[in-house]
């Protein structure tokens, strides 16, 4: 769960108002009660394909790292909450964020060979309320591939005005090449709400994500990827693909 697509502040801009790999499988179905925690730095913060750090130029920014972490409480009956937070900067008509704050909960269970995961999700950003939005969700997962679907149900889109209604569905596939190394693929498209479309300007579009991961040592991985996104001659800057180099630890 890495947030905020930066859509939302291209079309602020556009209105004169001024997302890690985003992409991962999640975990197995399988509950054990306890906190857990993790932090992390990224060359560059994309969610959904798109960059979440605007300067002050505009301009396409390659290396723009962002401090990252988090904490999760399972309570080992399926059922489980927790806080994700990231550094970005995102102007807005109601002031610029330079923080992400998630916060979210669900419940994974499992029928058969397939493991699922259902929660609420919801994106704050201190000193820029205009982008506050929150997301139903559902993921389907077999063993490394997951079917995720985002429904968002907030009256804004992550700044975007008549954004209810908007969905976003992904697939993820991690594939283990050689011990510790494993291929991570992604593909998502963002379906914009009609009333959305209408009050932006803006397309759908669909976002991707091809990369390595190596858990160099227990709880820390490194990861290498490209990702990015299409429609950039309406989004802008913002979606083209770029090299993302990561380290995470879990802990």
């Amino acid at each position: 769960m890495r947030p905020i697509p930066i859509c939302a502040i291209a079309a602020l801009t556009a209105l004169g108002a001024g997302h890690a790999l985003a992409q991962e499988v999640p975990a197995a179905a399988e509950s054990t009660a306890g906190l857990s925690a993790n932090v992390g730095l990224v060359t560059l913060y994309k969610y959904r394909g798109q960059d979440q750090y605007i300067g002050h130029s505009g301009k396409e920014r390659w290396l723009r790292p962002a401090i990252q972490g988090g904490l999760d409480y399972d309570f080992g009956n399926g059922f489980y909450v927790g806080n994700w937070n990231s550094s970005l900067r995102l102007p807005s008509s109601s002031g610029t964020a330079h923080a992400e704050m998630d916060f979210y909960g669900g419940y994974r269970f499992e029928t058969g060979p397939l493991a699922w995961d259902t929660g609420v999700l919801r994106y704050q950003y201190p000193g820029a309320g205009v982008l506050n939005t929150t997301e139903l969700y559902a993921a389907a997962s077999y063993e490394n591939v997951t079917l995720k679907y985002a429904h968002t149900v907030s009256d804004r889109y992550f700044g975007i005005d008549d954004g209810k209604g908007t969905g976003y569905l992904s697939l993820a596939v991690s594939h283990p090449l050689h011990d510790d190394l494993s291929l991570q693929a992604s593909v998502g498209r963002t379906f914009l709400d009609d009333g959305a479309q209408a009050t932006s300007g803006y397309p759908d579009y669909t976002d991707y994500s091809v990369g390595l991961a190596w858990e160099a040592r227990p709880g820390t991985t490194l990861t290498a990827a490209v990702a990015g996104a299409d429609k950039d001659d309406a989004w802008g800057v913002v979606n083209k693909p770029k090299l993302i180099v990561g380290m995470k630890h879990a802990f």
